[in-house]
């Protein structure tokens, strides 16, 4: 009996941890966010099966970023595409999709894809142009020319 309330409440446990239950308790802000995500990656990603979110990645409130975590359900690619609660994450399933959006520009990539997620993410991150290269190197860019050099020197 007493292993067999163990293998409940671990099952409780990892059903929580599901990226439905999450998204249900996201703010309204977010959750529309998410359908627009799940929305544009259905269109460049979608294959057979209908993406859907598995979990936030990063967010800075601050700066108004938001990665989220696609993947692959056991439902067909449908119309419309947005959240679909009845849907079971497939976590194994190809392709995985990364969503940052940025100050409501929303940009999709295939999670392999993780240099052009980690160069989105930096954008928004630092609109300003100017990126730290290194330890002590600055590189800024001016009207289709880069600069680099010292911090004083440039």
């Amino acid at each position: 009996m007493r292993g067999l309330l163990f293998l409940l409440s671990a099952l409780f446990l990892l059903e929580s941890t599901d990226g439905h239950n999450e998204y249900e308790q996201l703010s309204q802000h977010d959750t529309e966010i998410i359908d627009r995500a799940i929305t544009q990656a259905n269109k460049q990603h979608g294959k057979a099966k209908h993406l859907d979110f598995a979990s936030i990645l990063h967010v800075n409130p601050e700066k108004r970023m938001l990665n989220v975590l696609l993947k692959p359900t056991s439902c067909n690619k449908m119309t419309p595409s947005v959240h679909q609660k009845d849907c079971k994450i497939q976590d194994k399933a190809k392709p995985q999709v990364s969503c940052v959006e940025c100050r409501g520009s929303m940009s999709c990539f295939l999670l392999k894809d993780s240099p052009k997620i980690k160069q989105t993410m930096s954008e928004c991150l630092n609109p300003s142009g100017i990126h730290f290269v290194g330890g002590k190197t600055l590189l800024q860019k001016s009207e289709n020319k880069q600069q680099t050099g010292c911090l004083g020197c440039i």
